[in-house]
């Protein structure tokens, strides 16, 4: 059991590294874009949901919780694409 899961946690690293070597620079600024226009997200969650409600308080606590939860999987996406991408390229 022990074997498989130090298996699989190798696996994940090499799996979320090899991309990296794909597009540094565009990865690396995409990365960075994305934290930054993250919390755009909740404004557009909330207009949205406002847009197509029919109970307005509900419609703004739904998008809410909706923005917030896009918000931090963009926040999440952005650090992995800046993390993974290879910063030694930039130094050349």
């Amino acid at each position: 059991m022990k074997r498989t899961v130090s298996f699989l946690v190798a696996l994940a690293v090499v799996g979320l590294s090899v991309p990296g070597f794909a597009d540094p620079p565009g990865k690396f600024k995409g990365g960075i874009k994305d934290v930054l226009t993250s919390p755009l997200q909740i404004s557009d969650s909330v207009r949205t949901e406002t847009k197509h409600a029919k109970f307005l308080p509900f419609a703004i606590v739904g998008g809410l919780l909706k923005g917030t939860f896009y918000m931090a999987k963009q926040v999440v996406d952005g650090t992995l694409n800046v993390v993974t991408s290879p910063l030694d390229v930039f130094h050349k």
